[in-house]
Formats: C-alpha cells, structure tokens, sequence
C-alpha cells in the first residue's frame, strides 16, 4: 500500500470545503454588485433633482410672469397634469423676452423654449408653494426615485421681478 494519492474520502472533503468557498464569495460579491447598483440609482437620482432645481431657481428668480395650470389653493404640482409658464427676460436684441413651459412627461421633467427638453429623468413630482403675505417667495420640492430609491430637496426663491407671486 505504499502508492501515494489521495483517498476518496479526502477528494470529496476537499471539493466540499472548495464549493463551501466559492459558494460565500460569490454570496459577497452578489451582494456588493447589489448594493454598489443601488448606491449608484441614489446618486443618480441626487443628481437629477439638484440638475431639476438648478434649472427651475434661475428662470423662477429671473422670471416676468407667472402663469400655471392645476394651482390648487397655493400649491402647484407639475406630477399631477400641472404646467409652470415663465416669461424670462432676454439681453439680446430682437425678442426681449424668452417664453418657457415646465411640465412632466413620463419621469421626465421638461423644459420646452420651443423645443422640448428634458433637463432631468426620473423625476415624479415637481410641486411649487407660493408664501402668502412673503412678496414673492416659493418653496420648491422635487421628488425623484429609480430602482427602489428616492430623492427629494427642497429650496425656496424670492421672484424677484414680481411682486406678490404673479
């Protein structure tokens, strides 16, 4: 019996603790590509809701009229059918004034200046809450959420070429 080798028992011991091995790293790498996807998805989103308001506070602040659609009281909400029409004032000759329309399509929110463009994804709600008795300030919240994440912020602007909110 002096044949060097191993025994039968010892092969299948020793594919059993290889399996075991391999079984708990790709559990941990499972999981880590899991949580790396969602990291990423709450990143995102972050992003789209600061690109969203970093859309929306300028032509609010630059804005000369205020128009909108679905105001219930003093709330407006873009995810609800609701429309914000601008009117913002151009440096250029010729058309002094830029008209702009925000609205929601899909997850979507659009900013059309005559051509639709979306400016942020993933966003499903857009609401705007004018400050009775504030001259002209609004607070902004948008919400934004993608593979079971969520994101919202909330800022407020003064309307400055308006007085008492349009």
């Amino acid at each position: 019996m002096g044949e060097k080798g191993f025994t039968l028992i010892e092969t299948i011991v020793a594919a059993a603790l290889l399996s075991l091995v391999f079984t708990t790293i790709s559990l941990y790498y499972t999981s880590l590509v899991r949580l790396w996807d969602k990291g990423n998805d709450q990143t995102e989103v972050q992003q789209q809701v600061r690109v969203a308001l970093g859309e929306l506070v300028p032509d609010l602040q630059q804005t000369q009229s205020l128009n909108y659609h679905t105001f219930t009281s003093d709330t407006l909400n873009l995810g609800d059918g609701g429309e914000l029409r601008l009117n913002i004032p151009q440096l250029t000759e010729g058309n002094p004034v830029l008209p702009v329309r925000y609205y929601l399509r899909g997850d979507s929110l659009i900013r059309d200046t005559g051509g639709r463009n979306p400016i942020a994804m993933h966003i499903t709600r857009v609401k705007l809450k004018y400050r009775a008795g504030s001259e002209g300030l609004v607070e902004i919240e948008v919400e934004a959420a993608k593979g079971g994440t969520a994101a919202k912020m909330v800022t407020s602007v003064y309307l400055r070429n308006l007085r008492g909110g349009g």
